[in-house]
């Protein structure tokens, strides 16, 4: 699959799934949360990385969030999507046709995206450190997962 066309399949793939998207990034708004899901591009290759970060707080839209201060910066967990069965973080767009790429989209929306929106933040504070993790020290992170 070309670039454009994994771009615009992934594209329609999340709007499926009730993200909007707001510049660059695909958001979806939970209870006590929001998630956000983007693209990072690979200096090294036909590659994306597909990162998903859960925003925990309550947000009116996604310029609520600040992304742009360590110090202010919001609290968050996340990770990448895995692309192998050996979790591979990366998703080289040539290797896929739709039919691939959609199974694997939805295997990390079933066991990733979807378990905090049916579950709520206890799925989120059980699963981090493994499923998800933060780049912010965990004193700032725990006491959001708690409520």
């Amino acid at each position: 699959m070309e670039q454009d066309v994994f771009k615009k399949f992934l594209h329609k793939y999340l709007k499926g799934h009730g993200f909007t998207k707001v510049k660059s990034k695909y958001y979806l708004k939970g209870n006590k949360f929001t998630c956000m899901i983007d693209l990072q591009r690979s200096y090294y290759g036909p590659t994306y990385y597909i990162n998903y970060t859960f925003f925990l707080g309550e947000f009116e839209n996604p310029n609520d969030i600040i992304q742009d201060n360590m110090e202010t910066y919001s609290p968050n967990v996340g990770s990448r999507f895995y692309f192998t069965e050996k979790d591979k973080y990366s998703c080289d767009y040539l290797d896929y046709d739709e039919e691939k790429l959609k199974a694997l989209l939805d295997k990390n929306l079933a066991e990733r995206i979807i378990p905090p929106f049916e579950q709520g933040k206890k799925y989120l504070k059980e699963h981090f450190g493994t499923l998800y993790t933060s780049f912010l020290l965990d004193e700032r992170v725990v006491p959001f997962l708690e409520d």
